[in-house]
């Protein structure tokens, strides 16, 4: 009896001990996480800017995370409260004017940028990187220029001439489009505008001579204005669109390539987590949405003669075409 109470009182005494340093490694991963202090930062209150932080809270809970660790403000309501400069430890600014009011409101604490166009998101963070060590980095909302053809790619793959049209913004992604044409074999027909030149006339000679147009986004005045008459010369030429948002496919558009809020919220999330419970330095890396949503017009498609794979199928190709190049 002496002997099994022995065994017994070694066990129990094994057992508390693990359980003891369990706790301590509960209490040392867990901590840091729930008290870490990190304010979401909004533009406005509009829904998609909402999306994409429930989605980066939902996220990191699942994760393991508290929700307590966040604090939500929109960008009018920080700036009555003075809420920016307080000593976070993280900031997220989901969208540009955020984005802006963090850098000169708090010059010390980290900065992930979510929600701005990798264009705005560059102009506003070169100074302030150049001015200090600050960590600043971004999840742009726009997409690689890679999935835009791939996509063209799948839907048209007898297409070798490829039509596009560049603004004061984008003329700074010619290189890197007229590489990844030319690496699919095709040709690039392309021309410059402006906000002050006649669309039609600058228009019609590309799209009449290209096989797909991709429509690149620029600044959003020079998107707006442009939109309708890409897609209707793109309809009267019988010449299949791929745009960069659902509202480009429901306008017309043969299909188009976006990340949701949920996508980059999701995306934010993840990488705000590894940091924090993993030290994980990618999100210290500006980079392109993980996450993406295709969408198809199957009306236009009809109308233009295009075969749609289905939604399920486009993705798997997709993906697979898309690992084949990284």
């Amino acid at each position: 009896m002496d002997g099994q109470n022995n065994k017994l009182g070694w066990g129990q005494q094994r057992i508390g001990g693990l359980i003891r340093y369990a706790v301590v490694l509960c209490l040392l991963f867990i901590c840091p996480l729930s008290q870490a202090k990190i304010l979401l930062l909004l533009s406005g209150d509009n829904s998609y800017y909402q999306e994409t932080a429930e989605s980066l809270q939902t996220t990191t809970s699942l994760l393991g995370m508290e929700f307590s660790s966040f604090e939500i403000a929109t960008l009018e309501e920080a700036q009555k409260t003075n809420a920016i400069s307080k000593p976070y430890e993280l900031i997220v600014a989901i969208g540009t004017a955020a984005t802006r009011e963090a850098l000169e409101q708090n010059k010390t604490a980290p900065l992930l940028n979510i929600f701005t166009p990798k264009n705005a998101f560059d102009a506003i963070a070169l100074s302030a990187v150049s001015a200090s060590d600050r960590k600043i980095s971004a999840i742009y909302l726009d997409q690689p220029l890679s999935r835009l053809i791939t996509l063209g790619c799948l839907l048209k793959p007898d297409a070798d001439k490829f039509g596009t049209i560049f603004g004061p913004v984008s003329q700074g992604s010619r290189p890197e489009i007229e590489a990844l044409t030319k690496e699919n074999g095709i040709q690039l027909n392309s021309a410059f505008l402006t906000e002050d030149d006649n669309p039609v006339a600058i228009l019609k000679p590309v799209v009449t001579t290209s096989d797909l147009f991709i429509a690149i986004p620029d600044h959003a005045m020079l998107n707006r204005a442009i939109a309708k008459w890409i897609l209707y010369m793109g309809f009267q030429q019988k010449v299949p669109v791929i745009g960069f948002s659902r509202a480009y496919t429901h306008a017309g558009a043969l299909a188009s390539v976006f990340s949701s809020p949920e996508g980059i919220g999701k995306h934010a999330g993840e990488l705000i987590f590894n940091w924090l419970a993993h030290s994980d330095q990618a999100i210290w890396q500006p980079q392109y949405p993980h996450y993406y949503t295709l969408s198809t017009n199957p009306a236009v498609a009809r109308s233009l003669g295009v075969s749609l794979p289905t939604e399920r199928e486009l993705y798997e190709r997709f993906q697979k075409r898309e690992e084949s190049t990284q």
